[in-house]
């Protein structure tokens, strides 16, 4: 019975097939908590973050769609939780999927940390939604854009150097060859990529420390080799230059309170 008992719990803690929640608040556009308490991130896509265009839009449309109501969890399998505890799922309600949803309108792009089962279909609705100037296609960005700055690595800093990292994400219908990309923090300490292919909706973490490059597979990775942490823990800025040193994205890290 002990045994059974503790199957059923595993199963509703971390689950396998499809389920049904309900959902309690919206706390951005491509995030979620359940009434389990439980917060959930959408799978495959991402929408912009608070204090960029369309931040607003894209959180009102997830809370239209999705607040208050009864929905279906759709998981990858090896995917179900990210390093936060979250969930990771295609949502479904009222017989869409949300992440379709917030794709076509053009309120998110494309994004993947690893494959994903939906990639082609997901990858059709951005370049609609491009095609049509919809949301965030409408100043035609890209063809990369930094989604994340994490400059507070957990512990001491200078303990943990690759805790501190930058991620892009390839927002272009084409692959990206990075070579000659470059990003800086606000003070001008320059990183240059040597080299690697990011294929759309993927995505490139630059980690502060030293370790072996990754060229290939959905997520690639890359090594500052600083021997100090880059990052000010108080608030910094990333800059996203391409091979001709143009500004082509820029992201703000504020210290949470």
């Amino acid at each position: 019975l002990y045994l059974l008992l503790a199957c059923l719990f595993l199963a509703v803690a971390s689950p396998l097939y499809p389920f049904e929640t309900r959902v309690a608040r919206v706390i951005d556009g491509d995030t979620v908590v359940t009434t389990e308490g439980k917060a959930l991130r959408y799978l495959g896509i991402n929408t912009p973050e608070r204090g960029e265009a369309f931040y607003e839009e894209a959180k009102v449309e997830n809370r239209h769609l999705v607040e208050g109501k009864r929905v279906r969890l759709e998981f990858e399998e090896g995917q179900r939780e990210d390093k936060y505890g979250r969930w990771l799922a295609y949502l479904h309600v009222d017989g869409a999927m949300v992440n379709e949803v917030l794709l076509r309108k053009g309120l998110a792009h494309l994004f993947c940390i690893q494959p994903i089962k939906y990639y082609r279909r997901f990858l059709t609705l951005q370049e609609e939604a491009r095609k049509e100037k919809r949301g965030i296609w409408g100043d035609r960005p890209g063809p990369l854009r930094i989604t994340s700055l994490h400059a507070d690595a957990p512990g001491d800093d200078r303990l943990n150097l690759n805790g501190e990292y930058v991620r892009i994400c390839n927002i272009s219908p084409a692959p990206v060859d990075l070579r000659g990309f470059s990003i800086r923090d606000r003070f001008g300490h320059t990183y240059i990529f040597p080299g690697g292919v990011l294929r759309p909706g993927h995505t490139a973490l630059l980690l502060s420390g030293s370790g072996k490059d990754i060229l290939e597979g959905p997520e690639l990775r890359f090594y500052w080799g600083s021997p100090y942490p880059i990052w000010n823990n108080k608030g910094d800025t990333a800059y996203l230059y391409d091979p001709q040193r143009r500004l082509i994205s820029r992201f703000e890290y504020r210290r949470r309170r």
